[in-house]
């Protein structure tokens, strides 16, 4: 897709991939409506947005909260005319066991990974089946397709991401409408400190595991918006772990019960 003046919904806009998905999309001149609940924040990414030829629009959002999706959708659709892409970014972390964790932050974590990637969702669809044309880049994770302990409940939200990503691509076949979903792994951003913790998750070692900048992603994003791929692998670690998994599950298993299980978290 040309991205030169189309309308890019970034949600989670005011840190990390957002903010960086933005810039991105911004210095290639598309008009961008940064979405985030933080009016502070999404002021000050804004105003960076400024030095580029894309127009910006910040709009305070909480993606719970459909009716104020949906508002933030229509005032988008107003200000420039179209909707054309959305940037399904916005998340949270959870860092706890599944059997003993507590059953309000899982609930949480789903209200935020996922019934507030739907609602981001629903509230587009209109607007791009009537324009016959659109984009939904729903930005999973490498956890989305390989489960680690003591985050089950987050990987469970990204599988469930990529299980809408699969059938809404089928849903809008038809419609001129492309569902791409993004798979990053581990990423040098506050996503981890911003994580709900019923449990303490010390940082693996760089020798194990490798964490990219958020720009990477950023990247990844924007080079699918224009290629229109399906799917996206952030680095080639990521899909040769995915295809591993697929070929040796046991590998994988192994893996996970020596790094994560023998001493690597802590209850708190």
């Amino acid at each position: 897709m040309r991205l030169r003046d189309r309308t890019v919904i970034v949600t989670g806009a005011s840190m990390g991939i957002g903010r960086e998905t933005a810039r991105l999309f911004a210095r290639a001149g598309a008009n961008v409506v940064l979405a985030s609940r933080s009016a502070e924040r999404l002021a000050q990414v804004a105003q960076e947005l400024q030095a580029y030829r894309g127009r910006s629009l910040a709009v305070p959002t909480d993606v719970t909260d459909g009716q104020a999706v949906e508002a933030m959708v229509k005032r988008a659709a107003e200000e420039f005319g179209s909707v054309d892409i959305l940037v399904n970014n916005a998340g949270l972390g959870l860092h706890a066991t599944l059997a003993e964790g507590s059953m309000e932050n899982i609930r949480y974590l789903f209200e935020v990974n996922v019934f507030g990637a739907l609602n981001c969702i629903r509230a587009v669809v209109p607007y791009m089946k009537q324009q016959r044309r659109g984009q939904i880049i729903n930005v999973s994770s490498l956890a989305g397709k390989i489960a680690a302990p003591n985050e089950g409940a987050y990987a469970a939200t990204k599988f469930a991401l990529t299980a809408i990503s699969e059938a809404l691509r089928l849903e809008l076949l038809d419609r001129g409408i492309t569902v791409i979903t993004v798979y990053p792994g581990p990423i040098e951003t506050p996503f981890r400190e911003n994580a709900l913790k019923e449990m303490e998750m010390p940082a693996a070692s760089s020798r194990v595991v490798r964490s990219i900048p958020a720009v990477r992603v950023a990247e990844a994003i924007v080079k699918a918006a224009r290629d229109e791929r399906s799917e996206v692998y952030v680095t080639r670690f990521n899909r040769l772990a995915v295809a591993v998994k697929g070929i040796s599950p046991g590998f994988i298993e192994w893996g996970m019960r020596r790094f994560y299980v023998r001493g690597r978290a802590h209850r708190r």
